[in-house]
């Protein structure tokens, strides 16, 4: 949606003159093509492109903040480039020039959870399972991992009782990955490792796959999803029959943010999302000057830019998207 604010249909391309001089990277455009070629299959359109694109860096970063924050205390913190934009580009930033949260914002809010709990298999290939605690005193807690194929059939499941240790990083469990997976199919399979507090109240939950997403064996997932209208905005629910890899929610010409977006969607387990509309902007308060103003990309007459009018359930319908990784192929 953002794009389509400075760049008609005809340069969507990322080597398109209007493309390039929205990057301000001499090697941007070739370091994203290669990076996502290392892991993930090639989009079929541009705007595919750009959606895998932003699941590609936020990847990347979920990877380094977590792996930063299992070594506490010899690192203790995450600066990442980074936070937004000060104009309409093709850039690092995690929420763009007009305030919507690309996939990075959503993966590092998780990433820097106080507690989070953090699958990795080492160089030695040996799973470890960590939980990061900020919080200041011990938690009571249990661990869960379950063994899940894609179709949500779970395949080994395993609990343990743990104390969480204020302040620190703690492995708590670990064991070779070929003996925890006794000859299991990884291309098909994932662990789903999630930690909850005495009162069964959830704390923290992370997915882990052991192959490149370009070799996992996904399949076109059926997601059912229903709206109901709120106060703020709206909630979604949705659900699927298989996994769902980073489903997309995306909304056509109304503003607002989901409250959760490029999230993985287990089989038969039901997910709330929430989109809040943002706060409306009065006509008579916003000036649009004429050399601001591009009739071709915006037809729309300049006083219908801005209204009060509300959202309908109907509106909202019509206009939510909803897509995942396999769609992109």
């Amino acid at each position: 949606n953002s794009v389509k604010k400075y760049a008609l249909q005809k340069d969507w391309d990322i080597n398109s003159k209007v493309m390039k001089s929205h990057q301000r990277s001499s090697i941007g455009n070739v370091t994203i093509s290669e990076y996502m070629k290392r892991d993930y299959k090639d989009p079929k359109d541009f705007p595919m492109f750009l959606y895998v694109n932003h699941v590609l860096q936020a990847e990347g970063i979920k990877m380094a903040i977590e792996a930063h924050r299992r070594n506490m205390p010899h690192c203790m913190g995450s600066l990442y480039w980074q936070i937004n934009d000060c104009w309409p580009v093709a850039s690092w930033s995690g929420i763009d020039n007009y305030g919507n949260w690309k996939a990075m914002h959503y993966f590092v809010k998780k990433a820097f959870n106080n507690i989070l709990i953090s699958p990795d298999v080492d160089s030695l290939n040996q799973l470890k399972i960590f939980v990061i605690s900020d919080k200041l005193k011990n938690i009571k807690a249990h661990i869960n991992l379950s063994v899940i194929d894609f179709d949500g059939d779970v395949l080994s499941q395993k609990a343990i009782g743990i104390e969480i240790k204020a302040n620190s990083s703690n492995c708590y469990f670990q064991q070779d990955l070929d003996l925890f997976l006794k000859g299991m199919k990884r291309d098909n399979i994932l662990l789903c490792a999630d930690v909850v507090d005495a009162d069964s109240v959830l704390l923290s939950k992370n997915i882990i796959y052991f192959k490149a997403v370009k070799d996992l064996d996904l399949s076109k997932p059926i997601i059912t999803h229903s709206v109901e209208k709120t106060k703020k905005g709206f909630v979604i629910k949705l659900e699927t029959n298989k996994l769902a890899k980073n489903v997309y929610l995306r909304i056509d010409n109304i503003e607002g943010r989901f409250s959760d977006n490029y999230f993985d969607m287990l089989p038969h387990q039901s997910v709330e999302v929430e989109f809040v509309n943002n706060e409306p902007s009065h006509i008579q308060s916003f000036n649009i000057h004429d050399s601001d103003y591009n009739s071709e990309l915006h037809p729309t007459n300049k006083k219908q830019l801005l209204t009060d009018k509300p959202v309908s359930l109907i509106d909202f319908n019509e206009k939510l998207k909803i897509f995942s990784l396999i769609d992109t192929y």
